[in-house]
């Protein structure tokens, strides 16, 4: 997945008017736009939608104005659907995200090259430190 996942702390707010299920964009309530990342070039990160009836659809924000977010609909396996002023839209850790990070005893396939700050520290099968 091309572009980096961005993350803050407790970004919760709500919706400040309705979208229909096609919607591309959403707006949140005045002001709250500055709690999520800002986002720049290929960055990302992901938003949970609800309502009280328990519908949910996590959607990635691609780009934040202020407190307008560009939205793909649909992801991790919900459904788009509409939604109501008032509804709650929150940076959630999700599956999505957790997929994203290379997890240690598993093969990792990278689709770029990795950089970094310092050497890795490698142990071959035979316990030996390089």
């Amino acid at each position: 997945m091309a572009g980096l996942n961005l993350f803050t702390n407790n970004a919760a707010t709500t919706l400040a008017s309705g979208i229909t299920n096609v919607a591309t964009t959403l707006t949140v309530a005045t002001g709250t736009g500055a709690i999520f990342p800002t986002l720049t070039g290929s960055q990302y990160f992901y938003c949970t939608l609800a309502n009280n009836s328990g519908t949910v659809e996590i959607v990635k924000v691609t780009a934040r104005s202020t407190d307008t977010f560009t939205i793909v609909r649909a992801q991790d396996g919900t459904s788009a659907v509409s939604w109501n002023a008032g509804d709650k839209c929150e940076l959630r850790l999700n599956r999505v995200d957790l997929l994203n990070f290379p997890q240690l005893d598993s093969t990792n396939t990278f689709s770029t090259d990795q950089t970094f700050t310092t050497a890795p520290i490698l142990s071959a099968l035979t316990g030996i430190v390089y």
